[in-house]
């Protein structure tokens, strides 16, 4: 596996050492991202692609008592995401290896589903934007929360597992999947796009 692989799907030494350096790079766009989503007091909030699970955490702490799944592909990820949240593992928290194209959530079942910086990643986007709207609960609400990067460097060179997308090819997959109410915030490289399911 080459080290770029790993922005995608972190695994042994460099992913965990990977995980933990995206963390502090992404902290800005977390903590902006987070000061407009709703955490549900109550009910349940998925958060996909979770890496090492310090969002979880970060919402954890905004929330009084909603439970909280992690879901990833990376087994690394799932390991470093319980180990953060170890403290609400197996009473609030759940973290669990899956992708985002299947989910093994019941319809109507989720509360919020968040996605930082990941979309770049999934294999089949508009399937993934399907299966969480199928997802939600009515009312329901999906988060996008990413970062461009420097806009001078060609990312999907420098890391070819990556499909970069502007904010506005987001809102209209969640246009296509069926989303309502679908909004677009931005600061400098950073972009958040939330719809909900009406």
């Amino acid at each position: 596996m080459s080290f770029t692989d790993n922005f995608g799907n972190p695994k042994g030494l460099l992913g965990r050492m990977m995980l933990v350096s995206m963390d502090r790079e992404h902290l800005p766009m977390a903590q902006w991202a987070l000061k407009q989503i709703r955490i549900p007091d109550n009910g349940t909030v998925a958060d996909l692609g979770c890496g090492g699970g310090y969002n979880i955490k970060r919402m954890l702490d905004m929330s009084t008592k909603a439970n909280f799944i992690g879901l990833d592909i990376s087994e690394e990820s799932v390991k470093k995401a319980q180990k953060v949240n170890k403290e609400e593992l197996g009473k609030r928290v759940k973290i669990i290896k899956c992708s985002a194209e299947k989910l093994p959530f019941e319809d109507n079942s989720i509360d919020l589903i968040t996605a930082f910086e990941t979309v770049f990643f999934w294999k089949n986007t508009e399937r993934a934007f399907v299966e969480i709207f199928r997802s939600l609960v009515k009312g329901g609400c999906f988060a996008v929360i990413n970062n461009y990067g420097d806009p001078n460097l060609d990312w999907e060179k420098k890391v070819p597992c990556m499909t970069r997308y502007t904010a506005e090819q987001i809102a209209e997959m969640f246009k296509t999947a069926g989303f309502a109410d679908i909004s677009i915030s931005k600061k400098e490289n950073m972009f958040l796009v939330m719809g909900y399911k009406r």
